[in-house]
């Protein structure tokens, strides 16, 4: 075979095996091909219609956060969108915010307590009263009706409701029942604490006894799981359970068995040990503020002392504050280990209200959550009075290729026509 022949193979593949060919590469991979020529930048562009391509590309690039993305994205995201808005993440400095709120409190029933970003646009707002539901295309009540109550918990997925009254009664309420045999909904007594993970629900009585509830059962029943000697303080959930007692230990769920995996007074990342058993959104801040004085680890500098709230969502950290001062971080890690403490946010907002006498007003950040969005993102912060809307826009030259390279590598982008490919291997 000639020079000029196995330089022109690539060119002349029929667009069948050329399609093959591309659907096995990495997505950073068919951005480069995509330079190649017109006629590669065209199949390849057409590839991005493949919903199945690029959900194994999210899969292998975000497997932690992407099926929660496609989840809670915006109504119509294919996962091409989801793929590009995932990538967008790093450049959050650069993009464009637009502030927006919904659900004012004008009476203490409608004072925010929490709220639960779901599927097909929908959010639930735990309110004092009530939870009410809301569309987030147009911030207005959704057809949904409210559930009625007072309730000092709430949680909900596709699968249940999870509400928690004032008297620790605990409501199981199936949202698809698939057979008119199931149970529709339980009741569990004298509960302190639980996590609802997918199709299974964890729950702690005032024993400190831990009781499964499996959500795909036919049955609503809980299930004694194990009897803790320590008082547990909250639980987390990785690919097993995890618990954190008041003694500062924190146990997982092996083989049956509560495994001590960490005792915190010998370690002095806090924040480390609780990311790694996913404890940073159940923990109660202000005991994790006193184990550190009592610790005598260094306090936190600013609005870290304050904090009400932490989410995690891959790489991307949104802390909330007790005086509505508002972070977020993107990979918070200092020499391998998760430390937001000597890390600097990308973002910072402070949503206190101004007040005559603002050392009487307090403005904590109770919840945020993250719906992603066509090139950017949206972040639903609750706040006793309102629920704010951040929404993230970045502002580039609409192409494909957006999608995996950054900012500072886009005007390196050069199409080549057929003709100059020709010239270059002549």
């Amino acid at each position: 075979m000639t020079q000029d022949y196995l330089l022109s193979l690539p060119y002349s593949l029929p667009t069948e095996i050329l399609l093959y060919i591309l659907t096995y590469l990495p997505a950073k991979h068919l951005v480069r091909c995509r330079q190649v020529c017109v006629r590669w930048r065209n199949i390849i562009d057409w590839l991005t219609t493949s919903d199945s391509l690029w959900r194994e590309h999210c899969k292998r690039d975000f497997s932690d956060v992407h099926m929660i993305a496609r989840h809670k994205a915006r109504v119509g995201m294919l996962w091409f969108n989801i793929y590009r808005s995932l990538s967008l993440w790093p450049q959050l400095s650069l993009a464009r915010d637009v502030h927006d709120e919904f659900a004012s409190a004008s009476c203490l029933n409608d004072e925010i307590q929490s709220l639960e970003v779901l599927k097909n646009g929908i959010i639930g707002v735990h309110k004092f009263g009530s939870i009410v539901y809301y569309d987030i295309e147009t911030l207005e009540p959704a057809k949904r009706g409210p559930i009625t109550g007072e309730y000092v918990s709430y949680s909900e997925n596709d699968n249940a409701i999870i509400l928690k009254t004032h008297n620790l009664h605990l409501f199981v309420i199936r949202k698809l029942i698939h057979n008119p045999h199931f149970e529709s909904n339980a009741t569990f007594h004298e509960v302190k604490t639980y996590i609802l993970v997918d199709k299974l629900l964890y729950y702690v009585d005032l024993n400190n006894d831990i009781y499964l509830c499996k959500l795909d059962e036919a049955n609503l029943v809980n299930k004694l799981v194990k009897e803790s000697e320590e008082f547990i303080m909250c639980l987390g959930y990785t690919d097993r359970l995890n618990v954190l007692t008041f003694r500062r230990n924190i146990y997982s769920m092996i083989d049956g068995n509560l495994v001590l995996v960490c005792d915190l007074d010998e370690c002095y990342n806090l924040l480390h040990q609780f990311y790694k058993y996913n404890l940073l959104e159940t923990v109660d801040w202000r005991i994790v503020f006193q184990w550190t004085c009592i610790m005598h680890h260094k306090l936190p500098e600013g609005p870290l002392r304050e904090i009400m709230t932490v989410r995690i969502y891959g790489d991307v950290v949104l802390v909330g504050c007790n005086w509505g001062v508002f972070l977020i971080y993107y990979a918070p890690f200092t020499n391998g280990e998760f430390d937001l403490y000597k890390t600097v946010p990308v973002r910072q907002y402070n949503f206190m209200e101004p007040s005559d006498c603002p050392v009487l007003i307090v403005c904590p950040i109770l919840r945020a959550d993250i719906l992603e969005a066509e090139d950017g993102h949206t972040i639903i912060l609750a706040m006793p009075k309102k629920v704010a809307v951040l929404d993230f826009v970045h502002d580039f030259k609409r192409t494909e290729s957006v999608a995996v390279l950054p900012y500072n590598d886009l005007q390196q982008v050069k199409l080549l026509r057929t003709a100059e490919v020709d010239n270059n291997t002549s």
